[in-house]
């Protein structure tokens, strides 16, 4: 069985703040006010680290170079925060594994689990990929994921000030790939309402270092030229597949492509990841993420249905529970049960919001109290309750009604045979 590492929430906010200065770092040089700079030229921004730059002092500063308003920062900030999310767990996941593969080397050779505990540091650590002069799993992880935020951060300044042309500049050194080369070797600028670039966005691989810069100057463009001779040329090399889209077609810098879907299904996080979307208020996004969600009680008459995730293993009672609020109008998706010590995940999607589903044994307002507190501790908007009918509704509305506030928004109780909605 797969399993994965306690969620570590401050090397999470680094990664987060990470993308997000990498992504804001990419519209200051494609700013208007950089036309006439070195593309080389140091970023305009303050020396402060980012850990100890608050976000509203960020944008204060990038905003007088950059046109982006604080809803649309606050919609990229949660963008890149769950794209952080995601790509932390999934590495998280990653070193679970190769810590399984060096336990299981070491056993096909004869060794035994005290041989592995007696192993070296730089035995287990190359093996991690976090050995001196071994880093090159992670050294990809990090600099395809600042690649892809730079880059989409490029894309969005110069959507906001349209160049004339855009020409690819790629680092020619012993490392440059020989995608990379081909692109770049000769200069490779084409107007920016050509069409390749919907197909031709850096990165273009894994590591990749090119990236793309505006040209506003025409004099410069006629030294090519002229645009329509650069429209007439022919396509160049292809990307690695799983690259070169243009990021914000369909926001590829910040969702989950195809293959960290399947490793977070197996890593059984992939019901962290729809939690952590909904919690950020993407919610269209989360349900995309539970589209592929196995049926298993069929649409009613009155709307409602369940569906699960393959890997969730929730009790026969909670199911059964969550039949009969679908026979309610609720539609639920049932998420995959976290596997992490002491952590766990709420239990479903209900009616598009983060939900439990509670079952009181004994008939006592405390128990119905702790559940509900339960629910309050995990971050919950909807619980879905069922409550012996020996219980008096006045005691289960009194101890529900007690732990609704900011956080528990509707509560379902199932009792004496039907559901009663109890909102905040």
């Amino acid at each position: 069985m797969a399993a994965v590492l306690p969620v570590d929430y401050k090397t999470l906010g680094a990664i987060h703040e990470f993308l997000i200065r990498s992504c804001l770092m990419g519209m200051d040089t494609a700013s208007k006010k950089r036309r006439k700079e070195n593309f080389a030229d140091p970023l305009l921004l303050p020396d402060a680290p980012i850990e100890t730059l608050p976000f509203e002092e960020a944008l204060a500063f990038l905003q007088t170079k950059i046109p982006l308003t604080k809803k649309a920062y606050y919609e990229l900030d949660d963008k890149l925060r769950h794209r952080a999310f995601t790509v932390g767990r999934l590495n998280d996941g990653d070193a679970v594994n190769r810590v399984k593969g060096i336990i299981r080397t070491n056993l096909e050779k004869g060794g035994t689990i005290s041989d592995f505990y007696t192993m070296t540091d730089t035995e287990i650590l190359d093996g991690l990929g976090f050995g001196k002069g071994n880093m090159s799993y992670w050294e990809t992880v990090y600099r395809t994921n600042e690649a892809a935020s730079h880059n989409a951060g490029r894309a969005m300044g110069f959507e906001a000030d349209p160049p004339l042309a855009l020409e690819l500049v790629g680092i020619r050194d012993s490392r440059q790939s020989d995608i990379c080369a081909a692109l770049t070797s000769q200069p490779f600028v084409r107007r920016y309402d050509d069409p390749i670039w919907k197909t031709l966005w850096p990165p273009f691989h894994f590591s990749c270092r090119t990236m793309v810069r505006g040209i506003y100057d025409k004099a410069e463009l006629d030294e090519y030229g002229g645009a329509e001779k650069l429209y007439k040329q022919g396509q160049p090399v292809k990307p690695q597949k799983g690259f070169g889209a243009y990021p914000l077609d369909k926001e590829s810098y910040w969702r989950l492509t195809p293959e960290m879907i399947h490793r977070a299904k197996e890593y059984r996080i992939d019901g962290e990841i729809v939690v952590a979307a909904q919690k950020l208020g993407m919610k269209n996004y989360a349900m995309e993420l539970v589209k592929g969600y196995k049926e298993i009680y069929p649409q009613t008459s009155s709307g409602g249905f369940v569906k699960r995730a393959l890997n969730s293993t929730h009790s026969e009672k909670e199911i059964a529970l969550a039949k009969k609020a679908a026979d309610d109008g609720h539609e639920i998706y049932l998420l995959p049960e976290s596997k992490i010590e002491r952590v766990k995940n709420p239990d479903a999607i209900i009616d598009n919001q983060v939900g439990e589903l509670k079952q009181v044994e004994k008939p006592k307002g405390s128990t119905v109290n702790q559940l509900i507190r339960k629910a309050h501790d995990q971050g919950v908007s909807t619980v879905i309750i069922e409550v012996p009918d020996q219980l008096p509704w006045a005691v289960i509305e009194k101890e529900v009604k007690g732990r609704m506030g900011s956080i528990i928004k509707s509560v379902f109780v199932y009792w004496n045979g039907a559901f009663h909605p109890i909102k905040k």
